[in-house]
């Protein structure tokens, strides 16, 4: 499967520009002062999804894995088989994936620990935002 924008590449930075856009929205330009650092290493691992929330309200549940990849980035795997790739920014993790073919966008808060995260996505071209919460296993 090609992506969309690989026929033209104009677009492939217009898609990435509001994506950014959508993402800031989400969760703001920056960090509170008390905010936990956190590496990938220290976040890598699998998580239980504890809630589940699609934007259309019905509900879900699953298995997501954190694995620290090549970039310095993290690779976010799902147990539907899909993968995103993520950026760590203090307690903050922000993920960009493909689903069914359209962008998605999420951003997860984790806890002081790091066991827990609570987050927010959203799906291009559909109404509403989907909430996920995990617990490290």
């Amino acid at each position: 499967m090609t992506h969309p924008s690989a026929f033209n590449p104009g677009r492939r930075y217009i898609a990435r520009g509001a994506a950014a856009l959508a993402l800031a929205g989400l969760v703001g330009f920056s960090l509170p002062a008390h905010a936990q650092t956190f590496t990938n290493s220290q976040l890598a691992g699998t998580y239980t999804i504890t809630n589940g929330v699609n934007n259309d309200g019905s509900k879900y549940d699953g298995k997501v894995r954190l694995t620290p990849d090549a970039s310095g980035g993290v690779t976010v795997r799902w147990d539907d088989n899909s993968i995103g790739v993520g950026m760590i920014e203090g307690n903050r993790l922000f993920i960009g994936m493909t689903f069914e073919r359209r962008s998605v966008v999420m951003a997860m808060t984790f806890s002081p620990d790091g066991r827990t995260a609570t987050g927010r996505w959203i799906l291009r071209t559909e109404a509403g935002v989907g909430v996920e919460e995990w617990r490290k296993d």
